[in-house]
């Protein structure tokens, strides 16, 4: 029985860490994407397109 608890907190640790992240790198790219996104509409716009 107590393996079965061991092997489950693994499973559920492994999940955890893998949300963790996930939700880290989404948040690191969805930031870089707006910083790059109004990076090109500067230059756009220095060039008067």
């Amino acid at each position: 029985m107590s393996e079965i608890k061991g092997q489950l907190l693994g499973i559920i640790l492994v999940i955890m860490v893998f949300g963790i992240v996930a939700a880290s790198l989404t948040a690191i790219f969805n930031g870089l994407s707006s910083s790059v996104t109004s990076q090109v509409s500067k230059a756009i716009s220095s060039f008067g397109l």
